[in-house]
């Protein structure tokens, strides 16, 4: 675990830097909240995966129902927030939408390498 912190550590840092490299080029569609945004999905993929491993000790059909579901949930829940968001706050909705965007395929892309990595030779 203390190696996949490392690694999500790094991850967090290495896309705040290339959404903020987005604000020093002057693009219209930054938003200057995103390290929020990061820290939400610093958090949502520590739980993931801790979540991923607990269910690998119940066995691999578990292990394939909660990664299916987990993922479906937290990207559910992740579109209802961008939705409510954009819809109660015109004013920066479309700068939010695009920053969860590039948040969202950083870590997901992250936690599908890693899962594979770490739980495909199981």
């Amino acid at each position: 675990m203390k190696n996949f912190f490392l690694q999500l550590s790094i991850l967090s840092i290495v896309s705040l830097g290339l959404y903020h490299l987005i604000g020093v080029t002057g693009s219209p569609y930054y938003f200057s909240w995103h390290p929020l945004i990061a820290g939400f999905f610093f958090v949502v993929t520590m739980f993931f995966h801790k979540g991923l491993q607990n269910s690998l000790e119940k066995g691999n059909q578990h292990f394939i129902r909660y990664y299916m579901g987990a993922t479906a949930v937290k990207l559910m829940l992740i579109m209802l927030f961008v939705i409510i968001v954009a819809l109660t706050n015109k004013a920066i909705a479309m700068n939010f939408t695009l920053c969860t965007f590039f948040y969202y395929l950083f870590f997901s892309s992250f936690e599908v390498w890693i899962s594979m990595k770490q739980f495909g030779k199981k």
